[in-house]
């Protein structure tokens, strides 16, 4: 209880504070394993201003130069050290100026989405199976029997059935890092989407994310942040870095397929523009 009046009294006195964390760096962790880190499977900076909040996405597969490992995909910075290795990383490279993080793993993001009472997505046949690889993989994880798809189409899906499908990289007959980053905007836009038509109800779930986040942002901050986005009209701006025209797709050995950049200073100018 006393938790609770103090998380409501920050609350009340962020309204006069001011958001001091711009950019957010929203890190998705696909950790299958208590204590250990995995890589990074969401790469995402929330760009928070007066007038507008802004999501860009990171492709995953960007082949980055990394601190003490040499070249290699970005998400593997946070598997290899953790939220710090990953900003540095993509500071480093992009001339970024990135310092805040937000991080969740597999189970709380099933959980954020179930809050908000599951989200409506459109699944087609091409799909169908690899969702259901993964919904099998999460419920050996979790040590649970959960729901598969039983049907394509427009369907309402539990925490565990979205986060399946955000993990699908597969377009077509080919593995593309874009298809899953556009498949996770899909979750992301259908959460945020209801928490806009649903302020009150979303407004309530406040502390229940607070407590399913890792974050280096106060809760005042965040309350801040929550409370801007819900004042929208819309949901936030989606975007997707690289652009696919900068990069070419490559097999680089002991690495595995990459997204290789045609030109690092092009990119840089690139990223800076879509966060800030």
């Amino acid at each position: 209880m006393l938790k609770n009046i103090l998380v409501l009294s920050l609350i009340i006195l962020s309204s006069t504070i001011q958001i001091f964390a711009s950019q957010i760096l929203l890190i998705g962790s696909d950790s299958r394993e208590l204590g250990r880190r995995g890589n990074a499977d969401v790469i995402m900076v929330i760009t928070v201003k007066e007038s507008e909040i802004r999501l860009t996405s990171i492709l995953r597969d960007t082949y980055v130069y990394i601190k003490g490992y040499g070249n290699g995909k970005l998400n593997a910075a946070y598997r290899l050290g953790g939220k710090e290795l990953l900003v540095s990383t993509i500071n480093a490279n992009f001339k970024t100026n990135l310092s805040h993080t937000i991080v969740t793993d597999f189970s709380n993001t099933a959980d954020i989405i179930d809050k908000f009472g599951g989200v409506t997505l459109q699944i087609d046949k091409g799909i169908h199976q690899y969702v259901n690889n993964y919904i099998d993989e999460q419920a050996s994880l979790k040590g649970v029997s959960l729901l598969p798809l039983t049907k394509t189409g427009t369907i309402k899906m539990t925490g565990d059935q979205a986060l399946a499908y955000a993990r699908v990289r597969v377009a077509g007959t080919a593995y593309d890092d874009q298809a899953r980053v556009e498949r996770q905007k899909d979750v992301t836009k259908a959460v945020l989407n209801f928490a806009i038509q649903h302020k009150t109800q979303a407004a309530r779930y406040f502390y229940d994310l607070w407590s399913l986040i890792d974050t280096d942002i106060s809760v005042s901050v965040f309350w801040n942040i929550c409370k801007s986005f819900l004042n929208k009209p819309s949901i936030p701006k989606s975007q997707v870095f690289p652009n696919y025209q900068s990069f070419t797709n490559e097999r680089i050995p002991d690495v595995g397929l990459v997204l290789k950049l045609k030109d690092f200073r092009q990119a840089s100018v690139s990223l800076n523009h879509m966060i800030n």
